[in-house]
C-alpha cells in the first residue's frame, strides 16, 4: 500500500515533471536527482521514477501535438519545404526517426525539448514517438538515480 506522504511526492513529482517538460528552464535532471531524499525504500524510488518518466512524457506530447498543429503554419513558409524534404528523408528510412528520438531522450542531444516539436512537426507516429520517448527517459532517470547510489554505496 501507498503512503499519504509518498502519494503527495508522486504527485509533485509528476506536476514538476511535466513542467519541465514543457518549460526548458525548470531541470528534470535535478528533479530526478531529488528523488531518493523523498523514497523511503527502492520500490518506493522506482515508483518516483515511472511517475517521473510518464510525467516528462506527458509534456513531450504537449509538444509533440504543438509541432504537429504548427506544422500546418510553418508549411506556408520557405520552413514547409525543409519539413517536406526532411519527412521524405524519415519516411524512407524510419529507422532514423527513432534513432533520433531515442538519442534524444536519453541524451539530451538533440534537446528532447527540440525534437519532441521536430517529431510532431514531421508527422512521425505518434505510439512510436511515445514509446521510445519513454524508454529513453526511464533509462536516463534510472542512470541519473542509480550512479549516486552506486557511487555512495562504494564509500561506505
Amino acid at each position: 500500500m501507498i503512503s499519504a506522504a509518498l502519494t503527495q511526492t508522486c504527485l509533485w513529482c509528476f506536476a514538476l515533471t511535466v513542467a519541465s517538460a514543457v518549460f526548458p528552464w525548470v531541470n528534470a535532471e535535478v528533479i530526478v536527482l531529488s528523488l531518493p531524499a523523498f523514497a523511503p525504500s527502492r520500490t518506493a524510488l522506482l515508483i518516483l521514477i515511472l511517475v517521473a518518466t510518464a510525467g516528462q512524457m506527458t509534456g513531450k506530447c504537449v509538444l509533440y501535438w504543438t509541432g504537429r498543429k504548427g506544422e500546418s503554419v510553418l508549411a506556408r513558409r520557405r520552413m514547409g519545404r525543409v519539413l517536406q524534404s526532411w519527412r521524405e528523408r524519415l519516411e524512407a528510412r524510419p529507422f532514423r526517426a527513432v534513432l533520433f528520438v531515442l538519442l534524444s531522450s536519453l541524451t539530451g542531444l538533440p534537446p528532447f525539448y527540440v525534437m519532441s516539436l521536430v517529431a510532431g512537426a514531421l508527422k512521425m507516429n505518434f505510439p512510436t514517438f511515445l514509446a521510445v520517448g519513454a524508454v529513453g527517459r526511464l533509462v536516463r532517470f534510472g542512470v541519473l538515480v542509480t550512479i549516486p547510489h552506486l557511487a555512495l554505496s562504494h564509500y561506505q
